[in-house]
């Protein structure tokens, strides 16, 4: 009795694995081939050694999944020999394109990763210079066999310049600017012994000793002026000085915030003397950060 027990025991057992082994896979299973999220490696693909370029680009910032040299003609162009082959029963190549509203330095594919079977998400950085402009872009890259079907996110990673204008202040501080800052007459306010009077300048004061170090009237206001108060907790002070010639007049100013700190100061020309005289112009903004500064003068329309 007890062989035959041992014997009907083993047999369920054996007979149990067979089952198991020919029961269908549990789709909602885990299987380790295929773990989500993973990294998917790529190549970029690029048309700069050849005498081809892209051309019909949508620039709509969605990704162009492309499985064959036809699709593929449909977006170059070449005035002599090819482009370079792809092996499309391998490999898919990936064509995105857009457009900014600022100068373009660098564009860089930091990964594509795959979240399921037919999602991806495509994350491009933009290293974005300001400038006062639309520029296109596109990027292309060469990944393993993708299905038409394939989802593919585009996450654009960009640091946007800030653009920071400068404040609207009490009439007491502008009244004392205007009078302490003339137009095309030598200053004897600002910039006392310190920098040569016809040497360009453009200074970032950010507290109060710095103010009064660089203010040579504080103590000799006439009647009716107050020297300004300004919170240097909450505010930037800029004060500049450029020789140029005396039909130029600067007309508006804003500061573009990036790894750095730029002062664009508006400029026109219009009829007037042909003799050259040192001009001024300053801002109050909200309290800077501690950046390289740079200072440019463009005309309106640059």
């Amino acid at each position: 009795m007890n062989k035959f027990l041992l014997k009907f025991t083993a047999f369920l057992l054996v007979l149990a694995g067979i089952v198991s082994s020919c029961n269908p896979e549990c789709p909602e299973c885990p299987n380790h081939k295929d773990e989500y999220p993973k990294d998917i490696a790529f190549t970029e693909y690029s048309l700069l050694e050849t005498s081809c370029q892209w051309v019909n680009l949508p620039y709509d910032e969605k990704v162009l999944i492309i499985n064959s040299s036809e699709e593929l003609g449909k977006y170059i162009s070449c005035m002599e020999g090819n482009y370079p082959a792809i092996d499309f029963s391998r490999y898919t190549l990936l064509l995105v394109s857009g457009n900014v509203n600022n100068s373009i330095s660098e564009i860089a594919v930091k990964k594509i990763k795959q979240i399921s079977v037919k999602k991806f998400i495509l994350s491009i950085e933009l290293d974005l210079i300001y400038k006062d402009n639309t520029e296109p872009w596109n990027k292309a890259i060469v990944v393993v066999k993708l299905s038409d079907e394939s989802n593919i996110i585009l996450n654009i990673i960009a640091d946007v310049p800030k653009i920071i204008r400068p404040i609207t202040i009490d009439w007491d501080i502008e009244q004392f600017f205007n009078w302490a800052l003339p137009v095309c007459t030598q200053c004897t306010c600002f910039f006392p012994d310190i920098i040569e009077e016809n040497q360009d300048s453009c200074i970032l004061i950010n507290n109060t000793y710095g103010f009064q170090q660089i203010c040579a009237c504080i103590n000799d206001l006439p009647p009716g002026i107050d020297f300004p108060k300004i919170d240097f907790e909450k505010y930037t002070l800029v004060v500049g000085k450029k020789r140029t010639a005396a039909f130029i007049h600067f007309v508006d100013q804003k500061i573009i915030e990036n790894n750095t700190l730029t002062l664009i100061v508006q400029k026109y020309s219009s009829d007037g003397p042909q003799w050259d005289c040192v001009k001024y112009h300053w801002g109050i903004y909200p309290k800077l950060p501690d950046k390289q500064f740079y200072v440019e003068y463009k005309y309106e329309d640059e």
